[in-house]
């Protein structure tokens, strides 16, 4: 299933509910790329303040991509 993200927050609900479907602590996950548990707890709460090098080892942990498209509507309004 795909989910459109359109803001930090609704980032780190996803990548949330994909390490709990995993049945993961964010620990587990942490260790698995490096990261302390209290890192995978800001990328899930505050992804705002986060490095993106950061989200891209927790989405490697997850086993998760991340894809970019346009918009289906392709106006700017919509942004």
């Amino acid at each position: 299933m795909d989910y459109l993200i359109k803001t930090p927050d609704q980032l780190g609900a996803v990548l949330k509910g994909f390490r709990r479907d995993r049945k993961l602590t964010q620990a587990a996950v942490g260790a698995a790329v490096g990261l302390p548990q209290n890192a995978i707890s800001e990328i899930e709460s505050a992804p705002d303040r986060t490095s993106l090098a950061r989200v891209f080892k927790l989405l490697s942990a997850l086993d998760l991509d991340l894809v970019v498209r346009p918009r289906q509507t392709g106006k700017p309004s919509d942004w």
